[in-house]
C-alpha cells in the first residue's frame, strides 16, 4: 500500500473518529453486559457481544437489533465520504498535503511549476503544491497528488501546505505581486526553509532577498535547471 492510500485511510479514520469510538463503546457495553449481568465467561461475553454466540434473551434480541443500525449507519457514512472524495476531490487532497512533513512547496501551476511538479513526481520526492485555478489541475486532483486549491495569499492556503514543516518553498507565480506577499508570509511562518523566489523582473530581485528569499530566480529557461541544483534533489 502507497503512501497517498495510507494517507487516505489515515484521513478516513481521523474524520470518523467520533464514529468509531462510538462503535467501539457500543460493542464494549454490549460485552460488559454479558461479562457482567448475564455471567459469561470473558471468551463467551466476547463471542455474543459480536453475534458468534447466540444468547436466547430480550436483551440479545434489542442489542442485536440495535447493533445491525448502528453497523449499517457506519457503513454508510463511510461509503457517502468516498463518494465525496471521489467526485469532490478539492477536500481529500487538500487533507493529504496537510499531512506533509519535510516536503518542497511549489506556489503556482505556471510553466515552470508544471516542470517542477513532473519532475518531483517522476523522482517520487515528496511535494505540494498551491493554485487557484482548478482546470489547470484537473488531473493532479482526479489523481489524489497533495494540492490545495485556493489563493496562495490566503492565510489558510499556506498553513494547510504545511509551510512550517516544509525543507523548500518554490515561488513560481508568474504575478509579481503573489511573489512579494507569499515570500514574506513563508519567511515569517518557516525562518530556516530554503525559499526560491521566481522574479522576471531583475530590479525586484533585491527587494524579494530582502522579504526573505534565499535565491532569486529569473524566468529564463535555466530557471528550472538552477532550482533543481538549488534543491539537490
Amino acid at each position: 500500500m502507497n503512501k497517498i492510500l495510507l494517507t487516505k485511510l489515515k484521513i478516513t479514520l481521523k474524520d470518523n473518529r467520533t464514529l468509531l469510538f462510538l462503535l467501539f463503546f457500543w460493542f464494549l457495553g454490549g460485552f460488559l453486559i454479558y461479562f457482567l449481568l448475564f455471567k459469561l465467561s470473558f471468551f463467551e461475553a466476547f463471542k455474543a457481544s459480536f453475534f458468534f454466540k447466540q444468547i436466547e434473551s430480550g436483551f440479545s434480541s434489542a442489542y442485536s437489533l440495535w447493533s445491525e443500525g448502528i453497523i449499517f449507519g457506519v457503513i454508510f457514512t463511510l461509503f457517502f465520504q468516498n463518494i465525496i472524495s471521489k467526485y469532490i476531490p478539492e477536500r481529500s487532497c487538500r487533507m493529504i498535503a496537510k499531512e506533509k512533513r519535510n516536503h518542497i512547496v511549489v506556489i503556482g501551476y505556471s510553466h515552470l511549476g508544471e516542470r517542477l511538479i513532473s519532475y518531483f513526481k517522476q523522482n517520487k520526492i515528496s511535494y505540494s503544491l498551491i493554485e487557484r485555478d482548478k482546470d489547470k489541475i484537473d488531473e493532479l486532483l482526479r489523481l489524489g497528488e497533495p494540492i490545495i486549491v485556493d489563493d496562495a495569499k490566503e492565510p489558510d492556503a499556506l498553513r494547510d501546505a504545511n509551510i512550517i514543516n516544509a525543507k523548500a518553498v518554490i515561488i513560481a507565480s508568474n504575478n509579481l505581486e503573489t511573489a512579494l506577499i507569499i515570500t514574506k508570509r513563508v519567511r515569517e511562518l518557516n525562518k530556516d526553509c530554503l525559499i526560491i523566489t521566481r522574479c522576471f523582473q531583475d530590479e525586484f530581485a533585491e527587494i524579494i532577498e530582502s522579504l526573505g528569499a534565499s535565491e532569486v530566480v529569473s524566468s529564463s529557461k535555466s530557471a528550472f535547471k538552477d532550482i533543481i541544483e538549488k534543491l539537490k534533489v
